[in-house]
């Protein structure tokens, strides 16, 4: 074994779903900062409370994508992959289709 796998959090996300976390918060920040260029209107409440959906999916998502594994349990649940992916996934759906 080398000498970095021996000090290895077991419990650290592996580098797929840390790539997908990624790639979800990319389109995020791409929905989120481009929607009013493409669609030529401002965002109004509703849309910016979407947003702020789709920028807390994204931050559980950053969180998931550098690995970090929080010791509380909300918060471990809250920075996972099963919540993280569903809420960009969905808020980015609901914005384009707004």
């Amino acid at each position: 074994m080398r000498s970095d796998q021996l000090h290895q959090d077991p419990e650290a996300p592996s580098l797929v779903p840390r790539v997908v976390s990624a790639l979800l918060v990319l389109a995020s920040a791409i929905a989120v900062f481009a929607f009013p260029a493409i669609t030529d209107r401002p965002m109004e409440l509703e849309l910016r409370l979407n947003a702020g959906i789709i920028g807390l999916g994204a931050l559980a998502g950053i969180i998931h994508m550098l690995g970090v594994v929080p010791q509380q349990r909300h918060m471990k649940a809250f920075a996972g992959p099963v919540v993280a992916w569903p809420v960009m996934a969905a808020g980015i759906a609901a914005l384009i289709t707004s």
